[in-house]
């Protein structure tokens, strides 16, 4: 459970009761109004049990719908005046209206099996039950209305799911009494009410998880001009003055993937000026293109085959939270977080309360769903959340830290509500210090580090590690090896740290060998060099929470397997021929856990 302070900030942070998110007032009144159509159409239903007048029922249905169009349209006039498009949240109301229709069809069907209504106390008896359907209907509806309304209000669901259970009781209660009297329906008391409840959960997803967002392919969602969101006015950008967009698709649950795309990143007058980093946006960025690991959406062996994704496009060059105009030169526009911020407000319009969240990426994108999963949990405080950083450690200098790490302007949006997290700058604690904070924070959510033993490339981390290393010459990425035994061992003391620090729901992979990033190749599904678990193991246990999430380091970390990055000659120190293999072997002995000759 999340600490009395955890929880304390959190709430001030995300809700102020007189101002919940127009979105979920917009879902809630909808819902609500849902629940009324249900419980009119059903009492129509009821009345005609008893008197068989097909034309007074069939008029108080189209009222009804008539209300419920009317109710709709009002909630998504009032939700364009506060900046959100609601109409897009939700079906249409024809469509909604049409879905309700459909399921009361089969309840009053399932009520009047074994039924005589010629006889008076046959229809009595349906009639008395479609009326308890309709009021537990729109109570179910009402429930849910008041929960998506204010979601930090009742974050783990209590006083929802209390009211569930009050509801469910009055049903089963009502529909007893009417065989205890003698009722002949062919129908029982917990098929009905899963009617109901199939019913209620329809209304619930088609309002909250957009139909409205494709479901076959990636689509390329443009953001342009300045827009409003939580008191800021954003401007989305690429750091060469380009367009953003972003890619989304709609999955099969009400899950949600949050992938922060890498690409580089630069700091200064030398790094902006080579090739260090993607800074556009283009048809090649999107992830309909992937064709292997994680990001392969079609392989069954994939755990977010079926979940809703935003794939959060990288052209800022400042690890997906910068903030801030430089004119090194060249001019850069660092603005990772107002792109971050727009794609958030877009997925909260569109997904409105996912059970679960995963935020993750690689590389650069490693950062940014380490710094804005935070910012996502204020925004969906009742998901549950994992944050898995793919191949972004953290491993930096600290003169890197004090004197250019503030070119991007992480400070001015770092949450003040999370103890310790702008002490992680201000002090020089950097990533660990950092980690330890949000963990602790947010206990309840899982959070992990993967990393190969040698990372490297001249856009792995060894490569950045070693620009660092060199003054910010970025030529330095290209002799990256020579930061391979430093970046190690920082790397590992770091997730060492943090993991002593907050073992509870902390935990580091650190794989064989120096490839950079796992979630686009096929070595999640068949990796297990050095001992380790499969990849895919590994992160359905993070899922899940079992005892098989467990901090990983493989036996024989220094041996690189097919296709990893190496210098162009070998040997070339640490990199050197053992055999037939290739291993990374640090002067004065290789770190512990590491190939040992």
């Amino acid at each position: 459970m999340l600490s009395v302070l955890s929880a304390t900030l959190l709430a001030t942070a995300v809700s102020v009761a007189a101002n919940p998110y127009p979105v979920n007032v917009c879902v809630s009144r909808k819902q609500e109004d849902a629940g009324d159509y249900c419980r009119r159409v059903l009492k129509a239903w009821a009345a005609w049990d008893r008197d068989q007048d097909s034309t007074r029922r069939d008029n108080k249905i189209a009222g009804a719908a008539s209300d419920l169009g009317a109710g709709w349209a009002k909630a998504e006039a009032q939700s364009s005046t506060a900046g959100v498009d609601c109409s897009d949240t939700t079906s249409l109301a024809s469509r909604m209206a049409s879905q309700i229709d459909s399921a009361t069809g089969a309840i009053v069907a399932a009520v009047n099996a074994g039924l005589d209504l010629a006889d008076h106390s046959d229809a009595c008896c349906g009639s008395t039950l479609l009326q308890a359907a309709a009021r537990k209907c729109a109570r179910l509806l009402g429930a849910e209305s008041e929960f998506v309304r204010d979601l930090a209000r009742d974050a783990h669901g209590t006083r929802r799911d209390a009211a569930r259970r009050r509801i469910s009781e009055n049903f089963i209660e009502a529909f007893n009494h009417q065989r205890r009297i003698g009722c002949p329906t062919a129908t029982t008391g917990s098929g009905l009410e899963s009617l109901v409840d199939d019913l209620v959960a329809a209304v619930v997803i088609n309002t909250t998880v957009s139909p409205n967002v494709s479901s076959d392919t990636f689509t390329a969602i443009s953001a342009t001009g300045t827009t409003q969101y939580l008191g800021k006015s954003l401007t989305p950008i690429c750091m060469n003055g380009t367009p953003y967009e972003f890619f989304v698709k709609r999955g099969s649950v009400n899950k949600l993937l949050v992938y922060y795309q890498g690409g580089g990143a630069c700091w200064d007058s030398l790094t902006c000026s080579f090739p260090t980093c993607d800074n556009s946006v283009n048809d090649g960025d999107n992830p309909a293109h992937a064709t292997s690991g994680f990001a392969d959406q079609s392989d069954p062996r994939n755990p977010f085959r079926d979940w809703n994704v935003v794939f959060v496009s990288y052209c800022s060059c400042d690890v997906h939270f910068g903030d801030a105009a430089q004119d090194y030169p060249p001019h850069v526009e660092h603005r990772g977080y107002e792109n971050s911020r727009i794609v958030e407000k877009w997925a909260r319009e569109h997904f409105v309360n996912p059970e679960h969240i995963f935020v993750t990426g690689s590389s650069a994108g490693a950062y940014g769903a380490w710094f804005n999963a935070p910012l996502h949990e204020m925004v969906w405080p009742a998901s549950e959340f994992q944050v898995l950083a793919d191949a972004g450690n953290g491993v930096i200098t600290q003169d890197f830290l004090q004197n250019d790490f503030s070119h991007w302007d992480f400070e001015k949006n770092i949450p003040p509500t999370i103890p310790g997290v702008l002490e992680s700058i201000t002090e020089g604690t950097g990533i660990v210090g950092y980690t330890k904070a949000v963990t602790s924070f947010f206990p309840e959510t899982r959070w992990a580090h993967y990393a190969t033993a040698f990372d490297g490339g001249s856009g792995g981390q060894t490569g950045f590690y070693n620009i660092m290393l060199n003054g910010n010459n970025p030529l330095a990425a290209l002799t990256w090896w020579n930061g391979s035994c430093a970046f190690n061992a920082k790397m590992r003391a770091q997730v060492q740290e943090i993991s002593a620090g907050v073992p509870s729901n902390y935990r580091y992979y650190i794989g064989t060998g120096s490839r950079h990033t796992m979630w686009g190749s096929d070595k999640v599904y068949n990796d297990t060099t050095g001992g380790v678990p499969l990849l895919v193991d590994w992160v359905n246990a993070m899922l899940d929470g079992t005892p098989a999430w467990t901090n990983v380091e493989a036996n024989d970390e220094g041996l690189l397997l097919a296709g990893d990055p190496r210098p162009p000659t070998i040997p070339t120190p640490p990199f050197s021929n053992v055999g037939s293999d290739v291993k990374v072997i640090c002067s004065g002995g290789s770190p512990s856990g590491a190939f040992v000759e």
